[in-house]
């Protein structure tokens, strides 16, 4: 019984986790112009030319508005 409880709560954590990454993709969407955003795995893939300096100099790509909720 205790190993079914804990199967449930990891795959309800994985999607959890899984709706909070494609938030994340989608506010880079919306911040982005051009820039290729995919959701790999465990982890937010942005691609596109110059986007390690824009996001050294902008804030908001590395905070997202505020930071996630």
């Amino acid at each position: 019984m205790m190993h079914s409880m804990m199967m449930r709560a990891e795959s309800i954590a994985r999607a959890g986790q899984r709706r909070k990454l494609h938030q994340v993709a989608e506010q880079l969407r919306n911040v982005l112009n051009g820039a290729s955003v995919e959701v790999e795995e465990a982890r937010v893939l942005v691609r596109g030319r110059g986007m390690v300096k824009r996001w050294l100099i902008d804030p908001s790509l590395r905070f997202l508005s505020g930071g996630l909720k």
